[in-house]
C-alpha cells in the first residue's frame, strides 16, 4: 500500500525546507547547532533576560461546565505538534505526546532554552496532529539490533541542527532521493511497519488523557503535501472516535487532497468519520479556493461533493498568521492587514505573496459562485483558529507567554526578534497562535464532533473572547437583554454555521451578537459584520460596524466606531482598563438585504488594544519596541459564517 513510504524523509524534509527553510536562509547553518555549549549559552542568554518585567496572570484552575442543552463554549486547540513530528525533533523538541496533554491540563514545561511556559487557564480539548510523513522515523531508530547503515542514519538526528536541516533538504530535492533507503529499504517494508506503530501509540496517549466532561482528546495527524518555494496544502485530519484507518493517509498516498478524500472515504468505513481543516490558507498561493486542484486540474462534481462533505471548516488563524482575508486582496476592509504573513502579490506573482484564492473570506465568495452552479453551496466551512505549535505547548498563545514555536530556532527574546547581523532568526510576522472555540451541549468526542460539522464553532486570535451569533426573520429587541435571550435565539433563528433559508414573505432578516471579553484580557471595542454577495455576477462586500463600546455610536458619515481612548504603557504593558465594555449585545438589521442575493455574514470582535509579544521581549531585554511591527494588537474574534439562501 505504501509504496511511497521511502519518500518519508524526503517530504519530510521538503515540510520544513518549502516552509521554514527558506525563512531562515540568511542564516549560516553552522552558527545554529544545539550542542551541550550552545544549550549553555542559550540558557545563559534567557536567564540575563528581565522575566521579573512581564506582569502575569495568576494560574486559574480548571472549571468543570456541566452538560447544557443551551451548550457551553469550550476552548481548544486542532492543531499540535510534539517531539514525534520529525521538524519539531530536529528543532530541539524532545516532550512527547503524553507531555502535550499535561501541558493542556495546566503543568509547566521547561523548554531546551530554559523559558518556562504554562498557560493561565487549562484547555477543554485538543488534537495532537504531528506529520503523517514521519511516522515511523523514532519507532524504527528504536529498533534493537538495526544495521549499522540505520544507525547511522538515526544517529544525524541526535543533535538538533540547521547544518543536518538544510543537507538533508537539498538531498531530498534529488529524484528519486537515494538516502531514505537505506532506513526504510527499498519496498518500504521498515518504515510501513513502525509507522502503524506510531499510530497506534498515538491513539493510545490520547485514550490515557481523555477525561470525557472534563478534556477531551481527538485522534488526530497532519497531512502535509509541499510544493517548492514555501507552498503547501497541509490539512489536520481529525476523527470522531476509536474507530480509525489501520493506517494514516500521508502524502505519500495521497498526492492531492481530492485524493486524501477519496482514500479516507474508502479506509475509514462503519462507524468511522473524519473531518479536514486546511491550514495556512495564505500559503496556498491561490488553489486553497480554486476551481483547480493543486495539479491545475478542474474540481469534478464529485471532488465537491467531497469537500463539502468532509472539510466544515478552515483555521483561519494561527502562529503563521491569518487566513481570513488581506488588504488588497480584493477587499479594502482595513482590519485584513492584520498579522499578515506575505506581502501583496505584484503583478505576474504568484508564490511567497498574498494573492486572491488564498483567504477564507475569497473561498465563501467562491462558494456563492459555486452554488448557482451546482445546485449547492460546497464551501460553506467554519472557522477556528489553532497555534501550529512545534514545542509541545498546545493552546500557549497569550503575547506574554510566546517564546517561539520551534524550538532552539527562535527560543530567546533576543533571537525572536533578530539578529541584525544574520537577519531574523524567525519571522516576526510569527506570533503565538489563535484557538478553537466550540458552542457544544457536553465535553466529550461525539458532542464537540458534531458541533464542528455544524460549524458551530469559532476562531481567535489567542484570546478567550465569547462569542454568539444568531440570525432570523422574527427577533425582536426586547429579547437582547432577555434572560431567556439564548433559549429564544435557539427557537427562533439559527446559529452561527447555520443557513437562513428564504421565505414566501419578504422580510428583513435581523443578526443578534453577543459577545463577552475574556476575563484576564482588555475591554471590546467594538463588533463588525462582514457581509458578501453575488450581484450580477460580480462579487461584492460591506463591512458594518453595529456596536461600539463606551455608549459610543458610529459615525454618520463613515459608519465606523470613534476611538473609545483605549490606550497601552508600551514600557510597561499596562492597560487603559475603564476604556471598552466586558459584554456586548447587539441585534443589528440589514436595512440593504436584497432577497434575490444569496449571501453570507459573520461577525468580527475586536478587543482593546494590548501589547504584541514582539513588545514584551523588548521589554524583556531592556530596549524600545523594534519598528518592523506593531507594538500593540487588537485582538479579536471571528464567528463562522451564516449563510442566507434565497427561496
Amino acid at each position: 500500500m505504501k509504496k511511497k513510504i521511502i519518500w518519508t524523509l524526503a517530504i519530510i524534509l521538503l515540510i520544513a525546507g518549502g516552509g521554514a527553510g527558506y525563512l531562515y536562509n540568511k542564516y549560516d547553518a553552522k552558527l545554529i547547532r544545539l550542542t551541550p555549549e550552545t544549550i549553555k549559552k542559550l540558557r545563559q542568554t534567557v536567564a540575563a533576560e528581565n522575566e521579573a518585567a512581564i506582569k502575569k496572570p495568576p494560574f486559574r484552575e480548571r472549571t468543570v461546565q456541566p452538560a447544557n442543552p443551551l451548550k457551553n463554549v469550550y476552548f481548544g486547540d486542532t492543531h499540535v505538534h510534539t517531539s514525534w513530528s520529525f521538524d519539531a525533533y530536529l528543532s530541539g523538541n524532545r516532550f512527547p505526546p503524553e507531555q502535550a496533554y499535561r501541558f493542556a491540563q495546566g503543568e509547566k514545561i521547561e523548554l531546551v532554552s530554559g523559558e518556562i511556559v504554562q498557560l493561565s487557564e487549562p484547555l477543554d480539548f485538543m488534537a495532537i496532529t504531528d506529520h503523517a510523513e514521519s511516522f515511523g522515523l523514532f519507532v524504527g531508530c528504536a529498533v534493537p539490533g538495526i544495521s549499522q547503515e540505520k544507525k547511522d542514519f538515526c544517529k544525524e538526528f541526535d543533535v538538533p541542527n540547521l547544518t543536518t536541516f538544510f543537507k538533508l533538504r537539498r538531498d531530498a530535492l534529488k529524484r528519486p532521493p537515494a538516502w531514505p533507503a537505506v532506513f526504510c529499504e527499498e519496498d518500504g517494508s521498515f518504515c510501513i511497519k513502525h509507522a502503524k506503530t506510531t499510530w497506534k501509540n498515538t491513539q493510545q496517549e490520547a485514550d490515557k488523557a481523555y477525561q470525557p466532561g472534563v478534556f477531551t482528546t481527538f485522534y488526530g495527524y497532519e497531512y502535509s503535501p509541499v510544493w517548492p518555494k514555501g507552498g503547501h496544502t497541509h490539512r489536520n485530519v481529525i476523527f470522531r472516535n476509536q474507530t480509525v484507518p489501520e493506517d494514516v493517509i500521508s502524502a505519500f498516498d495521497a498526492a492531492t487532497v481530492l485524493n486524501l478524500w477519496k482514500t479516507l472515504e474508502d479506509t475509514c468505513t462503519g462507524e468511522c468519520e473524519f473531518l479536514t481543516i486546511p491550514h495556512n490558507l495564505n500559503r496556498f498561493y491561490g488553489r486553497g479556493y480554486s476551481r483547480v486542484d493543486e495539479d491545475g486540474g478542474p474540481y469534478t462534481q464529485k471532488d465537491w461533493e467531497r469537500r463539502n462533505r468532509y472539510e466544515p471548516l478552515a483555521e483561519i488563524f494561527q502562529a503563521k498568521a491569518t487566513s481570513e482575508c488581506a488588504l488588497g486582496v480584493g477587499t479594502t476592509d482595513e482590519e485584513c492587514a492584520f498579522e499578515q504573513f506575505f506581502p501583496l502579490c505584484k503583478e505576474g506573482e504568484t508564490e511567497r505573496c498574498a494573492g486572491k484564492g488564498s483567504f477564507a473570506r475569497d473561498g465563501l465568495k467562491l462558494g456563492l459562485e459555486l452554488e448557482k452552479e451546482l445546485g449547492f453551496n460546497p464551501l460553506r466551512f467554519g472557522f477556528v483558529g489553532s497555534t501550529d505549535v512545534h514545542n509541545s505547548n498546545p493552546g500557549d498563545t497569550e503575547e506574554w507567554d510566546y517564546r517561539g514555536k520551534s524550538g532552539f530556532k527562535d527560543a530567546s527574546a533576543k533571537q525572536r526578534l533578530g539578529n541584525r547581523k544574520y537577519g531574523p532568526a524567525v519571522p516576526i510576522t510569527h506570533n503565538p497562535g489563535g484557538l478553537a472555540a466550540i458552542w457544544s451541549e457536553e465535553n466529550t468526542r461525539d458532542a464537540l464532533f458534531d458541533a464542528m460539522k455544524k460549524k458551530e464553532v469559532y476562531a481567535t486570535s489567542g484570546t478567550r473572547i465569547r462569542l454568539r451569533f444568531f440570525a432570523g426573520w422574527d427577533l425582536e429587541q426586547d429579547m437582547v437583554n432577555s434572560p431567556d435571550m439564548v433559549a429564544t435565539a435557539y427557537k427562533k433563528a439559527v446559529p452561527m454555521g447555520g443557513v437562513l433559508n428564504g421565505t414566501e414573505k419578504v422580510s428583513i432578516p435581523k443578526f443578534l451578537v453577543w459577545a463577552a471579553k475574556d476575563p484576564i484580557n482588555a475591554n471590546l471595542a467594538r463588533v463588525q459584520m462582514i457581509k458578501a454577495w453575488i450581484e450580477n455576477g460580480e462579487q461584492k462586500e460591506a463591512v458594518f460596524d453595529i456596536a461600539c463600546s463606551d455608549g459610543l455610536a458610529p459615525d454618520s458619515g463613515t459608519g465606523k466606531c470613534p476611538d473609545n481612548g483605549a490606550d497601552v504603557d508600551l514600557s510597561t504593558c499596562e492597560i487603559t482598563e475603564a476604556n471598552g465594555d466586558e459584554e456586548i449585545k447587539v441585534l443589528w438589521t440589514d436595512d440593504n438585504f436584497n432577497p434575490e442575493y444569496a449571501s453570507f455574514y459573520y461577525v468580527r470582535v475586536m478587543q482593546n488594544p494590548t501589547c504584541r509579544w514582539s513588545t514584551y521581549d523588548a521589554i524583556r531585554l531592556g530596549i524600545d519596541p523594534i519598528k518592523e511591527v506593531p507594538a500593540t494588537i487588537q485582538e479579536r474574534a471571528w464567528s463562522s459564517p451564516i449563510w442566507y439562501s434565497p427561496k
